[in-house]
């Protein structure tokens, strides 16, 4: 049995989710969603995707590619890196979705793009927030994607997805907290780590692994490893 379990992840991705859904009312949180254009050649290195039209405030880049059975992901950053797009099928697809978590102040980088190829694919797209990080899911089946509106927070600076529990209804989100009942990241840094499981289509909370010296202790990190039977009640 574990002594203390801070509650500060659940309260702040909470307090996180009615942000981004009253950012959402603003700026609409999926822009449009369409079949999945076909599979696009990556564009050579020294020529990057045209990006003319995707973002609000020019210039823009393209920070990062994923390849998803076939078709690219392109995170897209406006100018500054505080607000963006992903870019769904290449160069030529009109699918874009609204990288939400930059309403948290979250500042994209050519690490902020994550995605796992299953029978419902996913991506994540994360960046620093208050002594930790906070990320948004984007789902995608059949050719149609989404985003969905509860953000994931890790209070230890570790969050991404992974296969835990091996279903078909997508993979999990893997977050770092501290075992620590001061309740902030700031306050609660060098105490012991564990990863809380999250599903993430309904972001509940799956379970909680045993607590580690720090986040460079938890089992394959930098690429963490959690299988479901090392999980129990958080």
């Amino acid at each position: 049995m574990r002594a203390r379990r801070t509650p500060w992840a659940v309260v702040l991705a909470s307090v996180l989710s009615v942000l981004v859904a009253a950012g959402a009312l603003v700026g609409a949180v999926v822009v449009r969603e369409q079949r999945v254009a076909p599979a696009q050649e990556p564009p050579p290195t020294v020529t990057p995707p045209p990006t003319t039209g995707v973002c609000l405030v020019e210039p823009c880049r393209v920070l990062a590619v994923a390849k998803i059975a076939g078709t690219t992901v392109e995170l897209i950053a406006d100018s500054g890196a505080t607000s963006g797009r992903l870019r769904i099928g290449g160069p030529s697809s009109s699918s874009i979705i609204e990288t939400t978590v930059t309403d948290l102040g979250v500042t994209l980088t050519k690490s902020s793009l994550q995605c796992v190829v299953k029978a419902m694919s996913a991506c994540l797209v994360s960046g620093n927030y208050d002594n930790g990080l906070a990320g948004q899911a984007v789902v995608g089946r059949s050719g149609k994607w989404s985003s969905l509106a509860r953000p994931f927070v890790s209070g230890a600076g570790y969050l991404a997805l992974a296969d835990v529990a091996s279903s078909q209804s997508g993979p999990e989100v893997l977050a770092a907290q501290y075992d620590c009942a001061a309740g902030t990241p700031a306050d609660c840094a060098g105490e012991p780590v564990f990863v809380q499981v999250f599903a993430i289509v309904s972001g509940t909370e799956v379970g909680c692994t045993r607590t580690y010296d720090d986040v460079g202790s938890l089992p394959g990190h930098p690429r963490v490893s959690v299988r479901a039977g090392d999980l129990s009640p958080c």
